[in-house]
């Protein structure tokens, strides 16, 4: 998935749970049973475990760049492979931080209908963002090719 298609998605999104708030805003208020559990400390718990997990993964692919860095010794030709890495990886905590803000604003500030629509909307856009950096991360995974080194088979 190229990002294009990455942040149409997202704006799609977006723009789908902007109009359900204002038209309909009971059918992602707290009303909506799933929502309106999951939206609070159930949230922080999944995508702190999908933080927590990446992170780790993220810090191995660094560690493989090294490695790959280091076998043809060219220092700094994953730059922008490097620079991709860190991005998702800030842009994780990132998310991470506004959903906490969202879980602990959202009780004191929605009242109504509409206001736990917004908040609600906000976490699924969050939720969707963390998928699309996942894809993103994968995607970067799958183009790490195996260092295969020739060797003379002649004597045997």
């Amino acid at each position: 998935m190229n990002r294009t298609i990455a942040y149409t998605s997202l704006l799609v999104l977006a723009a789908f749970l902007a109009s359900v708030s204002i038209c309909a805003p009971t059918a992602i208020s707290d009303e909506n049973a799933f929502l309106g559990s999951f939206v609070n400390h159930e949230f922080l718990n999944v995508l702190g475990v999908i933080l927590a997990i990446t992170l780790a993964s993220v810090a191995g692919i660094h560690l493989e760049f090294n490695r790959i860095e280091e076998r043809y010794e060219q220092v700094g030709a994953l730059k922008k492979s490097r620079a991709s890495l860190a991005k998702a990886a800030y842009w994780l905590i990132a998310l991470f931080v506004i959903a906490v803000v969202i879980v602990v604003v959202k009780p004191i500030v929605a009242s109504g209908d509409a206001s736990q629509a917004f908040f609600n909307s906000a976490a699924l856009v969050i939720f969707l963002w963390h998928i699309l950096i996942l894809i993103s991360l994968t995607q970067l995974v799958f183009k790490i090719e195996p260092i295969v080194t020739k060797t003379d088979n002649s004597n045997g």
